[in-house]
């Protein structure tokens, strides 16, 4: 109904100006050498440039018929010895028409342009400050808790025994690799949005790439009994890609998975082939699910869903959101799989 409405308004503008068209030729007709409105036949042509729903066709076609309506009102009312006069004549106001209607269009274009890049940069100056105050809350939590224990710890020192000083300690570190990780995210988000990130692409043994990022997340989960298993239905697979910057995105699938699974639980890892030279790695786990309405903002900047770690432990809200840009700048693609009550299934491919 919207683009119906869209065409008529078109039409009418259209019909609307043609219109004034003809009427200009008609008061240049009955007014004959006396006076010439030659000039006003640019307004009705002018105001079709500057619609914002008109393309260049009607435009043309307007002032294909103005000159024409000029030519006949001209050659009816004066006296020429030769056709070429009002003819050439008639060919300049086509070329005046022309050049002023589509200037104009051509401006109007540039205008929308304009427009829409100031539409997307007050977007991004508020993605930004978005940004910032999110990273500003996330990281005052962890750095008020090292300066508290901190404080703690220097006036009670003498009265607390090693064991408390221990654990004293071992939260101020982990605080402290929390506020580490926001900053080295943020960072990581600096550099992919200001197209500072370099690729050094290599070719690897992927299953071996797998089973080595397995083998180092498989210690985190010892902490919760939760047991990496693997199934690969090629034993054999080479793919280029950057080494680091893949192992960040299969640690962050792995983190997430032991995060949200429950204790004494198992995850599995599933790398398989499809037609068209496709790898397909999922990290499949048995843990809380993700529900359906907040799958599609998982993969934007700071987004949190409403499950929440099985252990009480920290996210940013970053980590997806990295994995998703690094995957695209490895030409592949990641997503969920809906995989309610039963956990979930992240995916991502990359081109063999």
């Amino acid at each position: 109904m919207v683009e119906i409405k869209k065409t008529e308004n078109n039409i009418t503008i259209i019909a609307l100006t043609y219109f004034l068209i003809v009427l200009v030729g008609y008061l240049d007709y009955i007014t004959g050498v006396e006076l010439s409105f030659s000039f006003f036949y640019l307004i009705p042509i002018s105001i079709l440039a500057l619609n914002k729903r008109v393309t260049i066709f009607p435009i043309i076609i307007g002032a294909v018929f103005a000159s024409l309506l000029w030519f006949f009102a001209d050659y009816s009312t004066r006296s020429y010895s030769i056709i070429f006069f009002p003819i050439w004549n008639a060919g300049v106001r086509l070329a005046i028409f022309l050049i002023i209607g589509l200037m104009l269009n051509y401006l109007k274009e540039k205008q929308k342009q304009l427009n829409k890049l100031n539409d997307e940069l007050t977007e991004l100056n508020s993605e930004k400050n978005t940004l910032i105050g999110v990273a500003a809350h996330d990281l005052r939590n962890p750095i008020g808790g090292v300066y508290a224990l901190s404080e703690n710890l220097c006036d009670a020192y003498n009265g607390m025994n090693d064991n408390e000083i221990k654990d004293t300690l071992s939260l101020i570190k982990e605080f402290s690799n929390n506020s580490l990780t926001i900053i080295s995210n943020l960072l990581d988000v600096s550099k992919i949005e200001s197209g500072k990130v370099e690729l050094n692409i290599k070719e690897y043994d992927y299953i071996s790439f797998i089973k080595e990022h397995i083998t180092l997340n498989q210690i985190i989960a010892n902490h919760k009994n939760i047991k990496i298993d693997y199934l690969f239905s090629e034993l054999d697979v080479k793919l280029k890609f950057d080494y680091s910057r893949l192992g960040e995105v299969i640690d962050n699938l792995f983190t997430n998975a032991i995060k949200y699974s429950n204790p004494a639980s198992n995850i599995t890892v599933k790398v398989s082939g499809n037609p068209g030279n496709i790898i397909l790695t999922e990290v499949i786990d048995n843990g809380i699910g993700i529900s359906k309405d907040e799958q599609e903002k998982l993969f934007n900047y700071f987004e949190k869903t409403s499950s929440r770690p099985t252990a009480g432990e920290v996210s940013t809200g970053l980590g997806l959101a990295i994995a998703k840009k690094m995957i695209i700048l490895h030409n592949g693609t990641i997503g969920l799989k809906d995989n309610l009550p039963n956990g979930c299934i992240f995916y991502y491919t990359l081109p063999q």
